[in-house]
């Protein structure tokens, strides 16, 4: 089942556009501000602090974002050597680097996406000059100046690379926001005050201590880098809980896989923003992690269970959300967890909650989770012991059938919408 939706403009349609973009905004800050001062022994302190500042990223790879730290020492080379100088200097070190970085990784980097990261840089410079100049207007003050031009610069470029992971990769918008916003007040503080002392320094004269400021650049580094390092374990618990079910129960496998994929883009239609409907995803690979506690016996039951063991079965939602309760990362959607069973009439388990209780994120997964039980996978191990595998027509029948009163009558709507596409 395919559930990517491929963007309406490739990557070199994108890049032309970006060069075509970048090439004005270069020409315009270029002929509005000639590189009138040389750029000697400062332009080179400067140009070298960013080059070490991008070729010391941060990954936020579960995330999509990949922060480096040049735009101070950018933002300080517009302020005091020129806005002509300061694009040189964010273009080269961001080819220069961009070159390098799948080299020293053994990776096998595009150019496409080297041309067009250099692309979006120029064109944030654009801005970012345009926002210094508007401010030069009414202040002279060079370490204001550059706090303009790291503004307009950010905007640029947040605004540039949602756009176009958005043109070719149907990346939410949303995504890019939420991701930058994630870096947080401290991250940005720091930024800016990096970038006034850079300026004060090389305003001074004093270019020669310019070197010391990226002390608290490194200070942040290595912050943004043991939270992220955070983040990859907690993933890496998911990951191992949910194959600790898997190798328990081999027919999960694909099961987890099918439904977590399924409830993201459910989630997402329903106007969940993308960090939630990620969440959701996480949620369904770990919905039935109670399971482990429920006896093997019982689960593997090729007839049907009595009475006693389907109440010892319906323990597993609620033991799910207290085997994940420890975990703070997993508080949020604990609730979800637990509730995936309830439903909308009040006779599900494990609280009876009606409608209006129940999280949407606990019926999505409910929907889904039903369909891919009636449906069962390509393979014969993937499929369930007790009951044959129903057709897809037939299980979405039998979802609008109970709709209302044992599924979320939105949420099969939209699901069926989902699966419809998928199958073209």
């Amino acid at each position: 089942m395919n559930l990517h939706r491929p963007g309406w403009l490739s990557l070199r349609a994108a890049l032309c556009a970006a060069t075509l973009l970048a090439l004005g905004a270069s020409a315009a800050v270029i002929a509005a501000y000639p590189p009138a001062a040389a750029f000697g022994w400062l332009g080179a302190v400067l140009a070298g602090m960013a080059l070490l500042s991008e070729l010391l990223p941060v990954e936020l790879a579960r995330r999509g974002v990949r922060v480096t730290f040049t735009l101070p020492y950018v933002a300080a080379a517009a302020a005091t050597i020129g806005p002509s100088w300061a694009l040189a200097i964010d273009v080269a070190v961001i080819a220069f680097a961009g070159a390098l970085y799948p080299l020293a990784r053994r990776q096998s980097g595009t150019w496409e996406w080297l041309g067009l990261n250099a692309a979006v840089a120029a064109s944030s410079v654009g801005l970012g000059v345009a926002a210094q100049a508007g401010l030069a207007k009414w202040i002279t003050n060079p370490e204001w100046q550059a706090l303009a031009f790291m503004a307009g610069y950010g905007l640029a470029n947040l605004a540039l690379v949602a756009g176009i992971d958005w043109a070719t990769e149907r990346r939410p918008i949303s995504d890019n926001v939420a991701s930058t916003l994630r870096l947080g007040a401290a991250s940005i503080a720091v930024f800016a005050l990096v970038a006034l002392a850079v300026t004060v320094l090389a305003d001074k004269g004093l270019g020669a201590t310019i070197p010391a400021t990226f002390i608290p650049i490194w200070a942040l580094r290595n912050g943004l880098e043991a939270r992220a390092r955070l983040y990859e374990h907690y993933y890496e618990t998911v990951t191992a809980l949910s194959l600790m079910l898997q190798r328990a129960h081999p027919y999960t496998h694909g099961h987890l896989e099918r439904v977590s994929l399924i409830a993201e883009e459910v989630a997402r239609r329903l106007g969940l923003r993308s960090s939630r409907a990620r969440l959701v995803r996480e949620a369904a690979v770990l919905h039935d992690i109670g399971k482990i506690a429920v006896s093997e016996e019982i689960l593997d039951k090729p007839g049907r269970l009595t009475n006693d063991e389907m109440d010892h079965v319906r323990r597993h939602s609620a033991m799910g959300a207290e085997i994940l309760g420890p975990v703070g990362q997993f508080h949020e959607m604990l609730p979800w967890i637990r509730h995936h069973h309830e439903r909308p009439d009040g006779t599900g388990y494990p609280d009876r909650l009606t409608d209006v209780e129940i999280p949407i994120e606990s019926k999505i997964i409910a929907v889904v989770d039903a369909y891919d039980a009636m449906t069962g996978g390509d393979h014969p191990a993937e499929r369930r012991s007790y009951r044959e595998p129903m057709s897809v027509a037939d299980a979405l029948d039998e979802l609008e059938r109970c709709a209302g009163s044992q599924f979320d009558r939105r949420v099969v709507g939209v699901f069926r919408g989902v699966i419809s596409e998928a199958r073209r």
